[in-house]
């Protein structure tokens, strides 16, 4: 007799690493090839295209296809809750499970859409005091987790991987804490963030329990020294960023110059600099000092300009740039022009960008080399590391862990410093898009400039 149905389930590896479910095989022949996160709910789709398949069948290999549940999300979740009590307990009973729950849980769980979860969590932490620009990276990496994407144009947008709280799960939660294809830091910040939201769901009784708390928190720790910028390079980026412009609400050349300026030449972290008011009023010239924001311990703070910095900033201002203007896609333009971002020739002959930017860069580079300077009373031995806590907001600790490489010689430091674009005359002029894109540079070779980086072991 002809088997109605040839399905299982199988792990499958994506190309980056993530390891899934997948759901493969025929039933009354039609083919099926479909993806899960996690074995349950994988399981829980098969059986439900195995009860359709045989509604109305007879025989001692099936079974009525009646339920007291509404809908099939309602039956589906039932399935789910019995897997779930079997893979932890083989030999548990549903009934006595859900008895011990309401006997010993006095919590009412009421379990809500996982995008609105997201909503809700992002609004609490704007309404304490974080700044909204933050809740966007929050936004984007917990979207990622419960595998939210933008439709198509014309499309309704695609079904989510999690669409209730409900449906989290310890699995779910360690694959993608897990995820051997994203770098350890990521790993830590994923583990982070995951568990406050966590915490948030269950003082809002949406959850029971925080399940991030059962998984060990990923060690991230940093080896060697910090990656920098050799001078050349910087001087690059303060060149490009000079005469790069500006997107389409704000197509003026050098409209990013203040930012790599603040960013390279001062303690800002880059969320700071991007945080400046347009009209300028945080940068006080008469006072040589950046403030108006707050720092990660949410206390105001400010940083010191000095060195060539000041009059940079004063030109871009006459110029009538904005001191903290950001644009993605010139920030990569501007990468692309100093040589910073490269196109890489893979094995199979295709091409791809690969960018030397290590995160938080630019703060190791005005750490490293105002570390190696004394050239000046604030930078001689007993003061230099004052200065930097101040200026950077970091305790010494971390930035002899984290920031400076001190691997630079005092002579570099000394010139770092008194870098600057060697033309700003056209700061300011208005460019058109077309133009832009008509101006945009070959982008250079790995072998120009790969071997012009510090890298973390020294070379």
């Amino acid at each position: 007799m002809r088997r109605i149905s040839t399905l299982k389930i199988i792990p499958f590896t994506y190309p980056s690493g993530t390891v899934a479910w997948r759901l493969t095989g025929r039933l009354l022949g039609k083919i099926y090839q479909m993806n899960f996160p996690t074995r349950e709910e994988a399981e829980v789709h098969m059986s439900a295209l195995l009860r359709a398949a045989t509604q109305g069948k007879s025989g001692p290999a099936t079974r009525l296809a009646q339920t007291i549940f509404a809908t099939d999300q309602e039956l589906q979740a039932a399935e789910l809750a019995h897997m779930r009590l079997k893979a932890a307990l083989p030999h548990a009973s549903l009934t006595t499970a859900v008895d011990f729950y309401l006997a010993m849980n006095t919590v009412v769980v009421t379990p809500i859409k996982a995008d609105e979860a997201i909503l809700k969590f992002n609004a609490r932490r704007i309404a304490r005091g974080n700044e909204e620009e933050t809740t966007v990276t929050t936004g984007t990496v917990l979207r990622k987790f419960i595998g939210q994407k933008r439709p198509k144009k014309g499309q309704p947008p695609p079904p989510l991987k999690i669409k209730t709280t409900d449906q989290i799960t310890r699995e779910n939660v360690s694959a993608f804490i897990f995820d051997e294809s994203v770098k350890r830091r990521t790993r830590r910040d994923r583990y982070d963030l995951l568990h406050n939201l966590f915490e948030f769901l269950v003082r809002e009784k949406h959850m029971l329990k925080n399940l991030v708390d059962d998984l060990d928190r990923p060690i991230y720790k940093k080896q060697g020294n910090a990656t920098i910028f050799a001078l050349d390079q910087c001087q690059a980026l303060l060149e490009a960023a000079a005469t790069e412009p500006g997107g389409r609400d704000h197509p003026v050349q050098g409209a990013m110059l203040p930012y790599f300026a603040e960013c390279m030449l001062s303690g800002l972290r880059p969320d700071e600099a991007q945080r400046l008011k347009p009209d300028w009023s945080n940068v006080i010239f008469e006072n040589g000092v950046i403030l108006g924001f707050r720092a990660k311990t949410g206390e105001d703070r400010q940083v010191a300009m000095h060195d060539q910095l000041p009059g940079i900033l004063r030109q871009c201002k006459a110029a009538g740039l904005q001191p903290g203007y950001f644009k993605r896609a010139v920030f990569e333009r501007i990468q692309r022009k100093a040589g910073v971002r490269i196109p890489v020739t893979l094995d199979d002959g295709q091409t791809e960008e690969e960018s030397l930017w290590d995160n938080d860069i630019l703060r190791h580079c005005y750490a490293s080399y105002a570390w190696a300077r004394e050239d000046k009373p604030e930078f001689l031995t007993q003061h230099k590391m004052g200065f930097l806590m101040q200026n950077m907001g970091n305790s010494e600790r971390v930035l002899k862990r984290s920031y400076i490489n001190g691997t630079v010689l005092a002579p570099a430091g000394t010139a770092y410093f008194q870098m600057q674009p060697a033309s700003m005359g056209g700061l300011g002029t208005r460019v058109s898009q077309t133009r832009a894109k008509a101006q945009a540079p070959a982008p250079a070779t790995t072998e120009q400039t790969a071997s012009q980086v510090f890298r973390a072991d020294g070379n």
